[in-house]
């Protein structure tokens, strides 16, 4: 699959230009809907003295959102999303350490 050899160049390039400290594949629910999967591939590095986490995500595509609540003043509303599971998407997140919690950055400062 295209996005397969995308990811493993990415990976290719990360450990040739920093070193990998980690890397794997692991599966794990949806936040907003337990019922569905998604598999995450991921690998860890240092840069400049950054310890950073780039993920790959893998599950069923969104393909439309729902905004649930009242739309008057003052009143809450939240947005529902509704996922196709014969539709695959993919996202990529980059991640810098911070103490003991990951924080989400933009991928663009790899300059890739």
């Amino acid at each position: 699959m295209q996005d397969d050899r995308t990811w493993d160049r990415i990976v290719d390039a990360i450990e040739q230009k920093f070193g990998l400290i980690d890397h794997g594949r692991a599966k794990r629910q949806m936040e907003d809907a337990p019922d569905l999967t998604e598999f995450v591939s991921y690998v860890v590095f240092s840069r400049e003295g950054e310890k950073l986490k780039l993920e790959r995500i893998q599950g069923p595509a969104i393909v439309d959102r729902k905004t649930m609540g009242a739309r008057r003043a003052g009143s809450s509303t939240r947005v529902e999303n509704v996922y196709d599971v014969n539709e695959v998407s993919f996202r990529t997140n980059l991640y810098r350490e911070a103490g003991t919690e990951w924080e989400t950055i933009d991928p663009s400062v790899l300059g890739f």
